[in-house]
């Protein structure tokens, strides 16, 4: 009897906790069978307490007298506490099943944050501005990191001179959220697209925040989780789903205003890649499913380039679509825009990831073994330069580690990071190093780029501010403060003079539901969806 007096503290505090602790969980692509058994002990214990008691109160007398027979045969014997802790795990499972699961069902709905009418169905928050005015002064953000250069910045206005926050975003989603998606700034909204998780599933949304009035505006679920950027053209939200084990994900599109769908296109594969949309055509990368050509309002497709596996976004100039292949054969391709006839492909010593730019009549692509969060056991990179019309090796500048990175052609410079830590400035020319900085973490994503400063991101949790002409440290940002183990596989991008980015990772995964807006004067202002 005294034991079951020791326990009742126990169980009280597990119902207790069951009803006031967010139930966070992860994402199984981004962590391991580990941490996601930690993170769900909590609830487990909850259920038990709730299990057991619940047993105790409803039960009939009969079944009470054997269950204390029960209790005091096991606790007489030697193997009394292991089989105590086998009945308690059936229980726990079991209230999981009849219980937990009603808890966690969101089915995929478009969520429009407003007042609600009589009937409860949700209405759309009345835009602060209408979307003419949305659209004035704003350029398209038509391909990954917003333009052909990659430079993850459309405006004249310089980024943030000082590491202070403005805002900070929270997602208070019941299970975990994580933002490695890059946002894309139209106007006064931020689009990313998002990955919910718990042990027990998985699935994704796409965001629109307002930068002015810190709402969120709107959200659109997917049952597949998403790691694509999204683009934004005339009106309309154009984002991928699925991460690399995933298959018959979709390119969908938006409408940028309201989130409702307009149309989906099915794969085959996955769909990590941002598209690239230019004079009515849509390209993106569909990974082993290879590359497609859709019609931008329709979504009907127009060609497809089998038979290749392909992750990056593509760039489209001057009447060619370029490439590059991250598994089985590794190459890069040039194909005709309008037919989508292989017109040149070259092999690449390492797999290709980071989606490409150019400058004059050279295309630079980033090669690198591993993948986004681990190196390869021999560590390979390099960033090799090809004549546009040919195919043919310009130059090649090998680095410590693989380059994830899109690459960033500014002023004649070609700048981007590598998971051996560094940020380098090369000569667009010739290859020639100009500067390279050490940020002591790894570079996965992809640096953001003005007239005077180069902002990049690291793995660690870390933001940083380089001067363009040298590569000198002009602030640090560290997330810490914030949440401990945060992470940064988004990349930065600038707009309005602040700097903008999505985290993962986290102590509980509570890190990657943040998305983090720098460059204010004041002490920031914390908002959330609900």
């Amino acid at each position: 009897m005294n034991r079951v007096r020791r326990l009742i503290p126990f169980f009280v505090f597990s119902i207790f906790f069951c009803f006031t602790a967010s139930a966070y969980a992860v994402i199984p692509q981004l962590l391991g069978p580990l941490s996601a058994l930690l993170s769900i002990i909590p609830q487990i214990l909850a259920f038990v307490g709730i299990a057991v008691v619940t047993s105790l109160v409803l039960a009939r007398d009969t079944t009470r007298m054997l269950f204390y027979r029960l209790r005091n045969f096991v606790f007489t014997r030697k193997v009394g506490s292991i089989v105590s802790i086998f009945v308690l795990l059936i229980l726990a499972v079991l209230t999981f099943h009849f219980v937990g699961k009603n808890l966690e069902h969101t089915p995929p709905i478009t969520i429009k944050i407003g007042k609600k009418n009589n009937d409860a169905s949700p209405t759309t928050v009345k835009p602060e501005k209408s979307k003419t005015e949305l659209e004035k002064n704003s350029q398209s953000w038509f391909t990954f990191r917003g333009n052909d250069n990659r430079t993850g910045h459309l405006d004249n206005l310089p980024g943030p001179l000082t590491n202070e926050i403005n805002w900070i975003y929270k997602s208070k989603e019941a299970r975990a959220v994580d933002l490695s998606s890059s946002p894309a700034i139209f106007g006064n909204r931020l689009y990313i697209g998002a990955s919910h998780g718990s042990i027990f599933s998985v699935s994704g949304a796409t965001y629109c925040i307002d930068i002015n009035t810190k709402k969120l505006i709107w959200r659109h679920d997917s049952e597949i989780p998403i790691i694509s950027s999204p683009a934004v053209v005339a009106g309309r939200v154009y984002i991928g789903e699925g991460y690399h084990q995933d298959t018959g994900c979709s390119l969908r599109c938006l409408d940028a205003e309201t989130g409702d769908p307009i149309w989906s296109f099915k794969t085959a594969s996955h769909v990590e890649s941002t598209p690239t949309i230019i004079q009515g055509r849509l390209y993106f990368t569909a990974g082993g499913d290879g590359v497609y050509c859709l019609d931008e309002r329709s979504g009907e497709e127009i060609w497809h380039f089998p038979a290749v596996h392909a992750d990056m976004s593509p760039l489209v100039k001057d009447g060619k679509v370029y490439f590059g292949t991250g598994y089985g054969d590794y190459r890069t391709y040039a194909l005709d825009a309008i037919t989508g006839k292989e017109l040149w492909s070259k092999p690449a010593p390492y797999p290709v990831w980071g989606s490409p730019s150019s400058y004059k009549n050279i295309i630079y692509f980033g090669l690198g073994k591993g993948n986004f969060s681990e190196s390869a056991p021999i560590p390979k990179g390099s960033i090799i330069a090809l004549n546009m019309q040919s195919g043919d090796k310009v130059w090649e500048y090998d680095v410590g580690d693989a380059v994830m990175s899109a690459i960033c052609v500014q002023n004649e410079q070609v700048i981007f990071g590598s998971k051996d830590g560094h940020v380098y400035n090369l000569n667009a020319i010739d290859g020639e190093l100009n500067w390279k900085t050490d940020l002591y973490g790894i570079v996965g994503s992809s640096p953001a780029v003005t007239e005077q400063s180069v902002y990049a991101a690291t793995y660690n949790g870390k933001i940083f501010s380089l001067d363009i002409s040298d590569g000198d440290m002009e602030w640090v940002y560290e997330s810490d403060s914030v949440s401990n183990g945060i992470k940064f596989l988004s990349s930065p991008v600038i707009a309005n003079g602040n700097l903008y980015i999505g985290s993962s990772g986290g102590t509980m995964n509570a890190g990657g539901r943040y998305v983090f807006c720098l460059g204010g004067d004041k002490t920031a202002e914390s908002f959330e969806d609900r």
